[in-house]
């Protein structure tokens, strides 16, 4: 009898133990692993506990670029199909806002409402406002750009991007693929030249420190930033899965100055000293994110064919402008 009950004793606490496994893993975008980091990181919750991805458009073939303005709508990019589109999140409803836009990645919107753009396959950086398209860098030292790619945009107003080369190679004109300054006086200047294929940055909430990931390395450096906008004291900051296919791209950060990279089938979050914080899983591989909507807590991810979000319990950062 004592032997029955033990073994029965053992049969219930083996079903229990599955059953809170298996309600712990349904559907979560919350890595298991990071659930110690959640609740003792020191930085806070960042997803609610019934946090959920929820795809919000698609039928699209390469989204990129995500980025909010002040109203709170998202621009994104369909870079095959060459279109810069906008997402508006009170009607839900996707309109084209350019069409033939040189294979446009990268986006970001300026304090005075016009889109920066990065056309990779113009192999230029321009700004759109008004209806009217501006060149602002499309060579340096007198070779054509790479293919800009990604950009960030410090508190003077002058812009960082990132120029590496995906696909073909046989029409580069340069022999760097480095990441440039823009200063507000229109002078171009290389600051990085020595990463392999740079990819999405993003600056500390304080303008201090830029990030960069490096795709092809699986890592993430920090710079120093100096006043005249240059760049010192470049170090690996963080590391991404060297066995796993591809590194990071677009970033993004919030308001504790914590680092949002995706890359690898999730979208990576580390905190200002460079520790992983959490992973959110999206349905399709993600190339970018950024914050926006009511309050700036939801994070928009660009993945493949489609745009999501998730509500988050932190809002996005925002460069304290000098």
């Amino acid at each position: 009898l004592v032997m029955r009950i033990t073994i029965l004793a053992l049969l219930f606490l083996s079903l229990s133990a599955l059953g809170n496994a298996a309600s712990g893993s349904g559907g979560s975008p919350i890595h298991q692993e990071d659930a110690a980091a959640r609740s003792g990181s020191g930085e806070g919750d960042i997803l609610a506990p019934d946090a959920a991805i929820e795809k919000i458009a698609g039928d699209f073939r390469f989204t990129e670029g995500p980025a909010a303005d002040a109203a709170g709508s998202i621009y994104f990019t369909d870079i095959p199909n060459s279109r810069i589109l906008r997402f508006d999140p009170i009607g839900k409803v996707v309109t084209v806002l350019r069409e033939d836009s040189g294979a446009a990645n990268g986006l970001m919107v300026t304090p005075e409402g016009a889109l920066l753009i990065c056309e990779g396959g113009n192999r230029r950086l321009a700004r759109l406002a008004d209806g009217q398209i501006e060149v602002l860098a499309d060579g340096f030292g007198g070779k054509k750009l790479n293919s800009p790619n990604d950009l960030a945009i410090d508190a003077r107003g002058g812009i960082y991007f990132t120029d590496p080369r995906y696909g073909k190679r046989d029409d580069m004109e340069m022999d760097v693929e480095g990441v440039y300054y823009l200063r507000p006086s229109g002078e171009l200047l290389r600051v990085i030249d020595d990463l392999v294929r740079p990819n999405g940055l993003v600056l500390s909430l304080d303008g201090r420190t830029l990030y960069v990931a490096d795709n092809a390395a699986k890592t993430i450096w920090s710079y120093a930033v100096r006043k005249d906008g240059l760049l010192e004291n470049g170090k690996k900051w963080a590391g991404m899965n060297l066995d796993a296919r591809g590194g990071g791209d677009g970033m993004t950060i919030d308001e504790r100055g914590n680092v949002y990279c995706a890359g690898q089938g999730c979208i990576w979050v580390w905190n200002p000293q460079g520790r992983l914080v959490t992973k959110i899983d999206v349905p399709e591989s993600p190339a970018n994110c950024c914050f926006g909507g009511s309050g700036g807590r939801t994070l928009f991810i660009t993945a493949r064919t489609s745009l999501y979000r998730i509500r988050l319990e932190v809002r996005g950062g925002r460069l304290e402008r000098k």
